[in-house]
């Protein structure tokens, strides 16, 4: 029975995560400093900490180091591109770098596609040209630098660059593009696609979570960096995919085609992860509307919680805690 350790487990990745691990019989760790609450099972092994207070003793236990803390989308990364640069660069490369001294040979850390910035509608591999143009994506280029420093017989990182991911967690999100397109529609009575032409990987969060466990149990001969991801469409198309199945179901729906700019076009290929890990997408990201269809009722259920918007609770924190120059651990 493996030893996993999550750093930032009780976010919206983390939590699905911890307890699908946990179900399948791993010995799951969790630190975290659970801003957005705990939804984890509670078989699971919880520890209310700054990811900068963990030890080396405390790491040696384990058999991987998984990091899915950091600001986890561009509105925290540019309210505070400081503390992005200290919690989406400098901590997951001080965790892993404590992580070796520990022993631990496989670290597994959560990167993003957002790396590759702006392109010409090509579809990108891992060793692709990337120059991202902001906060958000700058730090997670350095993350991937820093670990792979580090690598060597002993320590063997994987990165994975997700797409954007959709679906149904008991820590819910609402801001990323499938979930915030469900909401938009029993909100405002509207899907609103800003720029139909823009191309983004996406992924559901099921999809995700095959990587990580992939990777976990993955020969110490696998490292570097992969795209996780599942389909790659553009905007324009993914909303017309959900409001045709809302519409469906019934619903009054309206589509509103917008185009406004914006400093994001990319899609992937995954055929690294395919060949090397044995990854392949299960889903869609009508799956992922489905499953969250499946968990609420969207005509009385409250979307407005602040807990489900990354960036309001970043406020509060940021409004009631001295944070002493230094970064949180906080989960995605």
């Amino acid at each position: 029975m493996k030893k996993v350790l999550l750093v930032g487990g009780a976010g919206y990745i983390g939590t699905r995560l911890s307890n699908t691990l946990v179900e399948k019989g791993y010995n799951v760790t969790v630190v975290d400093n659970f801003w957005f609450g705990d939804f984890i099972d509670e078989r699971v092994t919880k520890v209310k900490k700054s990811l900068w207070d963990i030890t080396v003793d405390e790491l040696k236990p384990f058999d991987a180091v998984l990091f899915l803390a950091g600001l986890s989308n561009d509105p925290m990364a540019m309210f505070r591109p400081d503390l992005n640069f200290i919690e989406n660069s400098s901590a997951p490369v001080y965790l892993a770098f404590i992580a070796k001294q520990a022993g631990v040979k496989r670290f597994v850390c959560a990167s993003s596609c957002s790396v590759y910035g702006y392109t010409k509608n090509k579809t990108l591999n891992e060793n692709s040209p990337i120059k991202p143009s902001y906060a958000y994506g700058i730090s997670k280029l350095q993350c991937e630098q820093g670990l792979t420093t580090l690598e060597d017989d002993n320590f063997r990182p994987i990165l994975f660059r997700k797409g954007t991911v959709g679906g149904w967690s008991s820590k819910m999100r609402y801001d990323l593009v499938v979930n915030t397109m469900l909401k938009s529609a029993f909100t405002t009575g509207k899907i609103i696609v800003n720029n139909p032409k823009l191309w983004r990987p996406l992924v559901d969060i099921r999809d995700v979570i095959q990587g990580y466990e992939l990777a976990i149990e993955a020969d110490l001969g696998v490292t570097g960096v992969f795209n996780l991801s599942g389909v790659n469409l553009t905007i324009g198309d993914l909303g017309k995919q959900i409001h045709s199945a809302l519409v469906d179901r019934g619903y009054n729906i309206e589509l509103v085609i917008n185009n406004n700019p914006d400093v994001r076009n990319y899609k992937v290929s995954t055929s690294k992860i395919e060949d090397e890990l044995g990854y392949k997408a299960q889903y869609n990201p009508l799956d992922s509307l489905n499953e969250v269809l499946s968990n609420i009722d969207p005509l009385t259920y409250d979307f407005s919680k602040d807990i489900y918007y990354n960036i309001n609770i970043f406020k509060q924190v940021l409004a009631n805690e001295n944070t002493n120059n230094r970064g949180f651990g906080t989960a995605r």
